[in-house]
């Protein structure tokens, strides 16, 4: 199946440098855990609000990991323009922040930030900065978006990194440590239950929509968004991170085709 939401930030990879070998990063002798800041790492605007920095000069840190190229992708609630500069205001549903994009002449601007607009969703790839006691994204680069399968797929992006980061050696290989448990068992009689009839509606409709698919290259998460007619996108987004969480999805050829284990 093909994974047709490649981000044009991201390199050949699709994950921003962000995989599971990143789980084998050494701890640095104050005990925290760093990870390459030249690669690109897909946020929300909460984790933004809430990463770390020990001291004004180092680098800011989430999930104990520095960062610092990031990737955020939401609505714009406000603009402004100037002669310099480009100013948005961006919310994703997790809070708001400001980001900058710098001009060099008025051609940029048409460049630039051609179709920004208040209430468009646009991606945005920058580094986190400090001024006057707030943070604001310093952008490099200020993209429209036009289909919104990918505001989802970003979310999803966010919250699989998220994961692998915080519980190294289980993201991405679920299959192999999977729980012992009846969702795991293979199924010796005949019943017209489904086997996951135990798990909540939403869980419940994903494994059966999930298990279905043939392909060794699993499913494309947003093919899941997709299937799940009716249902916000954060609430697919939720339930897939937590069957990950709890061994009965595993990723396959990359972090956004899943099969059930």
């Amino acid at each position: 199946m093909s994974g047709g939401f490649e981000n044009p930030y991201y390199g050949g990879g699709g994950g921003g440098g962000y995989t599971n070998s990143q789980n084998g990063s050494q701890d640095s002798p104050g005990g925290k855990k760093k990870s390459n800041t030249s690669t690109i790492r897909p946020v929300t605007v909460k984790q933004i609000l809430d990463a770390s920095q020990p001291h004004p000069d180092s680098d800011f840190a989430i999930d104990g990991y520095d960062v610092g190229q990031v990737l955020l992708v939401g609505s714009v609630r406000a603009v402004s323009k100037s002669a310099t500069n480009v100013q948005v205001e961006i919310g994703d549903g997790t809070g708001y922040i400001d980001a900058r994009l710098w001009l060099d002449s008025a051609e940029d601007e048409s460049e630039k930030a051609k179709g920004i607009e208040q209430d468009k969703y646009v991606g945005i790839m920058g580094s986190i900065k400090l001024f006057g006691g707030k943070r604001h994204i310093s952008a490099s680069h200020i993209r429209l978006i036009e289909d919104l399968n990918e505001v989802y797929n970003h979310l999803l992006k966010a919250l699989y990194v998220s994961l692998t980061l915080r519980n190294p050696g289980t993201t991405g290989h679920a299959h192999a440590h999977a729980p012992n448990n009846d969702y795991n068992a293979p199924v010796g009689i005949t019943t017209t239950e489904s086997p996951y009839a135990n798990l909540p509606p939403l869980q419940r409709k994903i494994m059966e929509i999930v298990s279905k698919e043939e392909s060794e290259d699993g499913m494309h998460v947003s093919a899941v968004s997709r299937s799940m007619t009716g249902t916000k996108g954060e609430d697919v987004m939720e339930a897939i991170e937590n069957l990950m969480g709890e061994g009965m999805l595993y990723s396959t050829v990359d972090d956004l085709h899943i099969r059930a284990t």
